[in-house]
C-alpha cells in the first residue's frame, strides 16, 4: 500500500473572524476565485495569490462584543452567490444590522445593486452608506 503524503499551507493571513468561504467567477472572468466572508462585514476574495477586498460594509455592520463581553454570534454570516453570478453579479448576504438585532440586506433596486466588475476596480470596493 503506498502512503501518501499530505501537507497544508496558508494561503491567507490577517483575516479576522472568517465566517464564509465560498469558490466563484467574478462577472467578466474565467477564472475562479476564493471569497473569504468575515464576521466584522468584510468580503474579500483571491485570485492569482493575491488577496483583494471584494466588499466592505463595517458601518452597516451591528457593533460586535458590546453587550456580550467579547464573544457575539451576530455580524456578517452568511454569503451565498446566485447560480448565474458568474453573469449577473448577484449575490446574498446575511448579517445583523447596525442599531438592531435582526437581520439585513443590502439595497435591491437597480440603481444601488452591487454589480462588481474585475475590469473596473472601483466596483470592486463600493462605498455602502450606513
Amino acid at each position: 500500500m503506498n502512503k501518501v503524503k499530505v501537507s497544508l499551507r496558508p494561503i491567507v493571513s490577517k483575516i479576522n473572524m472568517p465566517t464564509v468561504l465560498r469558490t466563484s467567477i467574478l462577472p467578466g472572468d474565467s477564472m475562479e476565485s476564493l471569497f473569504i466572508a468575515t464576521q466584522v462585514g468584510e468580503v474579500f476574495y483571491i485570485r492569482n495569490g493575491v488577496i483583494r477586498t471584494f466588499l466592505d460594509i463595517r458601518p452597516r455592520i451591528i457593533k460586535l462584543g458590546v453587550s456580550s463581553g467579547g464573544y457575539d454570534e451576530r455580524g456578517l454570516l452568511g454569503l451565498a452567490f446566485h447560480p448565474e453570478f458568474r453573469y449577473n453579479g448577484l449575490f446574498y448576504l446575511h448579517f445583523s444590522v447596525a442599531g438592531t438585532q435582526g437581520p439585513g440586506a443590502l439595497p435591491s433596486a437597480p440603481s444601488e445593486s452591487f454589480k462588481p466588475n474585475p475590469c473596473d476596480p472601483s466596483t470592486l470596493k463600493p462605498k455602502v452608506d450606513p
